[in-house]
């Protein structure tokens, strides 16, 4: 292992039911109602294909598209601004990878000004050696491509990084960018077994330590 990279919505910070409860929000507006399998289709989006693609499903013309985004965005960055406190276990998991020697990115689909609100908030600017993120110029996951670039800007193979990620989207995404997965599921979701992608899984982040470390690095 020679990189470690960190989503951040449900890994570093409690967000994605927050997404989802904006998303629903922003759609109820319209008249339409997602329900909780159909918002499994976007999970791990970023916001311009989310919109793209409920606007292509329910045939949507009667607002631009690039005002819900706005909508979408600026409501999510309001929120977030707001506070967002970190999971429990997460400062200390990135100095413990930190303390290795090994350089932490944070890769997300998350805007710019997102990523800025959770990371500058909670004085974590400092602790990542990159932060990259996909929104308006890379698909979302679950496309490699995140990764791919993440681990390209590093200067590391991908198959050397370790992906902490909390959906099966992100989980494929890493795994598809040939990268070892450490999965982080919604408690509600950790025994489903679409998560055996993985290659470990984790209920909360402060069970990283020495002895799981160890187990990583020999898969």
């Amino acid at each position: 292992m020679k990189a470690v990279i960190f989503d951040m919505d449900g890994v570093l910070v409690d967000t994605e039911d927050l997404w989802q409860q904006n998303e629903v929000a922003l759609f109820a507006e319209l008249g339409i109602s997602l329900d909780k399998d159909m918002l499994e289709q976007t999970r791990g989006l970023v916001t311009s294909e989310m919109v793209a693609h409920w606007c292509d499903r329910f045939g949507i013309d009667s607002v631009d598209p690039e005002e819900l985004i706005r909508r979408y965005d600026n409501h999510m960055l309001e929120q977030m601004r707001n506070g967002m406190p970190l999971m429990e276990g997460a400062r200390e998991a990135i100095r413990f990878f930190a303390g290795k020697g090994l350089p932490v990115a944070l890769a997300s689909c998350s805007t710019h000004e997102h990523i800025d609100a959770v990371v500058g908030r909670n004085g974590l600017r400092d602790q990542f050696r990159l932060i990259i993120s996909a929104a308006g110029v890379m698909p979302g996951k679950p496309h490699p491509e995140v990764y791919l670039h993440t681990a390209r800007e590093l200067g590391v193979e991908p198959s050397s990084c370790l992906a902490i990620e909390d959906t099966f989207f992100g989980v494929i995404s890493a795994k598809a960018a040939r990268m070892k997965v450490l999965a982080l599921p919604n408690p509600l979701e950790f025994d489903q077994p679409r998560f055996l992608a993985a290659d470990m899984k984790i209920r909360s982040l402060t069970e990283i330590n020495e002895s799981l470390y160890q187990k990583i690095t020999s898969i």
